[in-house]
């Protein structure tokens, strides 16, 4: 098999990590501080990310390595959020009301400013209801904007969100008024993972972020198709799984 510069993947680590503490580098921690990079978080900011999965939970712990004030994490399951704020020390809240209420909550923290930054780590598949199917149905759409849109409500005026879930297609009715009124920066993509891996290597083995406390499952490769399946259902208290290809 070719692989085209493949020399410029690798990294030396140290001997002394283990592989659980370094794995997250090759994907989920670069990805996760890529949000908040974007944000342009200083020091002192409120950063409210939507989505408490390994992504999101990445996100939260680097906002607090790059100085947040105020970490805040939403998501529709319970599990999820106990799991954000075990691992990233960080306010929780439960989506269970719609989007207008995850905003009022967020502006309540915020004294009614709302975030400096919010972080989209859902994407185009959120929790729908049936409403939401119908409508992407006939504008011949892949899910839906629901978060994205929660950012840009939860937002303060002229905040930065950052968005690193997926949205593979158009999508009708976009708020482009609430974009412009608002003066929001609105930053997404690929996360450009190497620009980060060094810089966050060096949190690692300094001992200022610890990764591996968000892997809930450790399952042989022979058990992959159970292992997504438990993901993808979000049975078990599933939030990460680690495969070894050793067992």
């Amino acid at each position: 098999m070719r692989v085209p510069y493949a020399n410029y993947g690798p990294r030396v680590v140290p001997e002394d990590l283990s592989d659980e503490q370094l794995l997250f580098l090759t994907d989920i921690f670069p990805t996760g501080y890529t949000g908040v990079d974007w944000g342009e978080v200083k020091g002192g900011e409120t950063v409210a990310i939507f989505g408490s999965g390994p992504v999101g939970i990445m996100a939260a712990k680097s906002a607090w390595l790059r100085g947040a004030a105020q970490v805040i994490v939403v998501d529709t399951l319970q599990f999820r959020l106990d799991k954000a704020k075990a691992t990233a020390g960080c306010t929780t809240i439960l989506w269970e009301d719609g989007p207008k209420d995850v905003v009022e909550q967020i502006r309540s923290l915020t004294n009614g400013r709302g975030a400096d930054v919010c972080i989209d780590a859902v994407g185009f598949e959120p929790d729908r209801n049936l409403g939401d199917r119908i409508k992407a149905t006939i504008n011949f759409e892949k899910g839906s904007t629901k978060v994205l849109e929660a950012c840009m409500s939860a937002v303060r005026r002229s905040g930065i969100v950052s968005v690193l879930g997926v949205y593979p297609v158009n999508y009708d009715n976009f708020p482009i008024g609430q974009f412009f009124d608002k003066g929001i920066i609105l930053k997404g993509g690929q996360a450009p993972a190497h620009k980060h891996i060094d810089k966050l290597l060096e949190y690692v083995v300094q001992g200022k972020v610890k990764l591996d406390d968000i892997i809930t499952h450790r399952l042989p490769l022979s058990e992959i198709s159970h292992a997504y399946d438990i993901f993808k259902k979000r049975e078990d208290g599933c939030v990460k799984v680690v495969l070894d290809p050793w067992k």
